[in-house]
């Protein structure tokens, strides 16, 4: 898994930086606009919500908070790549890495309970649309890297031992809606 998230980020950073353009603008093009006119309007947000991609039923309270802390773990790496300041993000992985790896196993056993052998590949899957997710909906935000300063400035300030805290009360976007279980499942006989 661990190769994949490497993929991944290689990939999100190559799309990132050949979004940039440092291209002059076109013979054609205006470079102010006269006064009392109006600017075209700015082109749709483009959002990506992903399905609850392998999530199978209703997920225990458990269950959902690996969610949540992955997402927003995923929000985070995605915003400091992004943004080019991955070294917040590894300072915020270093000072939660006991949650995140406990996080990380829950989740993975979720999809290992759920998937049997094809867990892992499921997981898998979920990281790719999550990370995708991410990308896409945060790239729209009139000021993506102030939110993920911000983030990292919020999240760093929780102590540690609340991180599922933190990130229940500042759910990721990116994270699919979720039936939460209200009863125990049955006992197998």
């Amino acid at each position: 898994m661990q190769r994949l998230l490497s993929r991944a980020a290689l990939l999100l950073a190559a799309v990132v930086l050949s979004s940039c353009s440092n291209a002059a603008p076109s013979a054609n093009s205006s470079s102010s606009i006269a006064p009392g006119a109006s600017a075209a309007p700015a082109p749709a947000v483009q959002t990506l919500s992903i399905k609850a991609g392998g999530i199978s039923g209703c997920v225990s309270p458990r269950e959902r908070q690996a969610f949540e802390v992955y997402a927003l773990r995923t929000q985070a790496m995605v915003g400091a790549q992004s943004c080019r300041i991955t070294e917040r993000f590894n300072a915020f992985a270093t000072r939660f890495r006991g949650e995140l790896t406990t996080e990380g196993q829950a989740l993975r056993g979720y999809y290992q309970k759920n998937y049997g052998k094809r867990g892992d590949a499921n997981l898998d899957e979920f990281v790719t649309e999550l990370s995708n997710a991410s990308f896409v909906n945060g790239g729209g935000a009139a000021d993506y890297c102030g939110a993920t300063n911000t983030l990292f400035d919020g999240v760093m300030a929780a102590p540690i031992g609340r991180l599922a805290a933190f990130s229940h009360e500042h759910p990721a976007r990116a994270l699919p809606a979720m039936e939460i279980c209200t009863s125990a499942p049955p006992k197998k006989p």
